[in-house]
Parts: structure tokens; sequence; C-alpha cells
């Protein structure tokens, strides 16, 4: 019995270690599910419409981020263009402004010059008038004793 006891240990050993040690179909992987494919019927279509849909998020995010660039880049190029026109502006304004100024200038001196002129005609034709006045005076003396040499003697000899 002791030999039936052996055998029947050593074919229980075997066995159990055989059927670990060489598997049969369908156990390779480990599972035990008699080597049926639980997911063989599993409808892919969904994970192609989950991966559509990102594709599509991304591209409406990736359009969205272009127009705001493109009208970040916009505002920037009126605000620049404003900025140039409004210098341009202002520097046609202190040139307007200059221009200006020189023609009060220029103006001012010339009205003193007129000024100046005006004067020194005025002190010219003083002494013209002087001197037209100091002829008329001879002019009168000297015709009086044309006139009358005696009279002019007589007055000669009282001074």
């Amino acid at each position: 019995m002791a030999k039936k006891l052996i055998l029947l240990s050593l074919a229980t050993v075997f066995m159990a270690v055989g059927c670990v040690a060489l598997p049969e179909q369908g156990y390779a992987d480990g599972r035990y599910d008699n080597g049926r494919i639980y997911d063989r019927g599993y409808d892919d279509r969904y994970d192609r419409e989950r991966d559509r849909q990102r594709w599509e998020n991304r591209q409406q995010r990736d359009r969205i981020e272009r127009e705001r660039r493109q009208q970040d880049l916009k505002r920037r190029n009126w605000e620049q263009q404003r900025q140039n026109q409004q210098n341009w502006e202002r520097r046609k304004q202190d040139l307007e402004r200059h221009r200006i100024e020189q023609q009060r200038q220029k103006a001012h001196n010339e009205g003193q010059k007129h000024k100046t002129h005006d004067r020194e005609k005025a002190q010219k034709n003083g002494q013209h008038q002087q001197w037209d006045k100091g002829r008329q005076e001879s002019n009168k003396r000297w015709d009086e004793q044309r006139q009358n040499p005696n009279k002019s003697q007589r007055r000669e000899n009282r001074d």
C-alpha cells in the first residue's frame, strides 16, 4: 500500500506540475477564460468618435487662438498707425507754429526797421526843415539887402 500511495502522490505531483508547465491552449496569457476574447465584440467607434471630438476641439482651440493673435496684431498695428498719425500731426502743428512765430518775428523786426528808418527820416526831415528855414531866412535877408542896400547898412551899424 505504501507503493500505491507513493505512486498516487507522484502521479498527483506530475499532473499538477505538468498542467502548470505545459498549459493548454487558452491558458497561455494567464487568464482562465477558456480562449474567449471578451473585447472582441467591443465597438471601437466610441474611441474613434472621442478621438475625432478631441481633434475637432483642438482644431477649434487653435483656430480661436489664431484669430485672437490676428486681432491682437491688428489692434497693435492700428494703435501704431494712430500713434504715428498723432506724431505726424504734432510735428506738423509744431512746424506751423514755428513758421508763424518766425513770420511774427520777421514782421516785428521789419516794423522795428521801419520805425528806425522813419525816425531817422523824421530827424533828417527836421534837419532839412531847419536848414530850409535857415536858407529861407538868409534868402530873405539877401533879398532885402539887394532891394534896400541902405537899410541893411543901417541895421549893421545898429548892431
